[in-house]
């Protein structure tokens, strides 16, 4: 498990890394109103591709590879999924775009279609490996495809593009590592298709792609309401806040999701309950001061990365940031809910989550942007409570014992902050003084965390070498 989550972990910080590096060249290069544009685009796409796998991609780790039948079966499904899924995307970018009053709406939702046969084509490779718990060939694929995706949508901006480029940027992205997968495990599927065959696997993904959808359709929602009530310009900022938000949170949080979920399938539950535990505890002193610091220097790094144009970025990012990283902790609780076959629960937390932030928005209508900023961080607060109260049952991983080991981290944190703002203070505003304050943030943190947790640091660090010997 610590190889699985290191290997995919080393590509998902270097993902974050270029994705954050990435993000204020594009958002220099194209300005507000492409990047609102493209937040149209995308959701819908994102909404179709949670069908596109029906869930197979998950279960099929499950099946012995010797089940030709079950095996080919899912072959033919998925790649009669990913073409008529392609060919309703692009006809419901002409409806999105006559709503929307968007012409180049269409189009663009049509580009960015073509990724949904690509994925489709990737996720029998993608659960061999998985199975095979050869996962250096899904770490490499996903790094080679990023670094593509990442030179079509420079290349595409500074070209003039617009929103194209970042449309380029994501089918690139899919069709190298649906290149990669099949290169490294592809079988020819036999001439035979069984829906029966199929039946449990396809029953058993349905909660989780209910739970995806319920999540992707709402925030195609809400980016819908976003740009009708605020406008396209502030729906680019809360977009970006999101996108970066979101991204640097699960690129930390993922490493240790699939890794988790593969050890829930296989091992006793009673072995799973204190490694659920300190994973979470991990998770918590990765990404706390880099979101609380994150947000102190929103203001600063705004300006500096991107201009004063993104100026209503700063007010988001305060809020996301921090909140995405305790969220993300709490959906670790995800991955066991799936092995134990109660992802039922997961999909009515993130039914609720969905309807809160479009709640949220609708509220803005009347009150402002600000108002629907602090709504969704509410929202997601009482989300965080549920996925860790509802499953403690179910998983035996109860909240107190995991807060308990966020304790630490955050206030640590928090001290980290104060030392940055106390820095900041003393020096007049500039990139150096930005730099200086955020390393003394971070010794700040450090330091914290040695005098009141030197015990349990410990303990993580003789897991640490533990896992390096091996």
């Amino acid at each position: 498990m610590a190889f699985g989550a290191i290997a995919g972990g080393v590509v998902n910080i270097f993902k974050a890394v270029l994705q954050l590096l990435l993000l204020p060249v594009m958002a220099r290069l194209l300005g507000p109103n492409e990047f609102g544009l493209y937040a149209l685009a995308l959701p819908t796409i994102g909404l179709v591709t949670l069908l596109a796998d029906g869930g197979l991609g998950n279960t099929l780790v499950r099946e012995e590879e010797t089940s030709t039948l079950v095996w080919s079966s899912a072959y033919w499904a998925l790649l009669f999924m990913g073409v008529s899924l392609a060919l309703g995307s692009s006809a419901f970018g002409i409806f999105l775009g006559y709503v929307a009053h968007q012409p180049r709406l269409p189009g663009l939702i049509t580009l960015l279609s073509v990724s949904l046969i690509f994925l489709t084509l990737s996720v029998a490779p993608l659960a061999r490996l998985t199975r095979r718990k050869n996962v250096g060939v899904g770490a490499g694929a996903e790094l080679a495809s990023a670094v593509t995706g990442a030179v079509v949508a420079v290349t595409g901006a500074l070209e003039g593009a617009g929103a194209w480029s970042l449309a380029a940027q994501y089918v690139s992205t899919y069709a190298v590592r649906a290149i990669i997968l099949n290169a490294a495990v592809f079988k020819f599927p036999t001439v035979e298709f069984s829906f029966r065959a199929l039946r449990p696997h396809l029953v058993s993904g349905g909660i989780l792609i209910a739970s995806r959808m319920s999540d992707y359709a709402g925030r195609a929602t809400e980016n819908f309401l976003l740009d009708r009530i605020f406008g396209t310009a502030l729906l680019g900022n809360f977009n970006l806040a999101n996108q970066v938000s979101k991204f640097a949170t699960d690129a930390a949080a993922n490493m240790s999701w699939g890794a988790l979920y593969v050890q829930a399938v296989t091992e006793d539950r009673s072995r799973i309950i204190p490694l659920h535990r300190q994973l979470c505890r991990l998770l918590g002193l990765a990404m706390f001061p880099a979101a609380f610091l994150g947000a102190a220097a929103a203001p600063e790094l705004v300006s500096l990365l991107l201009g004063p144009k993104w100026a209503d970025l700063v007010p988001v990012l305060r809020v996301f940031l921090p909140l995405y990283a305790f969220s993300s902790i709490c959906s670790q609780t995800s991955p066991l809910l799936l092995a134990y076959g109660r992802f039922d629960i997961q999909f009515w937390c993130t039914l609720g989550l969905s309807l809160g932030r479009v709640l949220a928005v609708v509220i803005g209508f009347w009150l402002g942007f600000d108002s629907t900023i602090y709504g969704m961080a509410v929202v997601t607060l009482i989300y965080c409570f549920a996925m860790l109260v509802i499953p403690a049952e179910v998983t035996g991983c109860h909240p107190i014992p995991m807060l308990r080991g966020l304790v630490t981290p955050f206030i640590a944190s928090l001290v980290a902050v104060g030392v940055f703002f106390l820095i900041m203070g003393v020096f007049p505003v500039s990139v150096a003084s930005t730099l200086a304050s955020l390393f003394g943030g971070f010794i700040a943190y450090a330091l914290c965390l040695v005098l009141i947790d030197q015990k349990t640091l410990r303990e993580d660090w003789k897991s640490a070498r533990r896992v390096l010997r091996r």
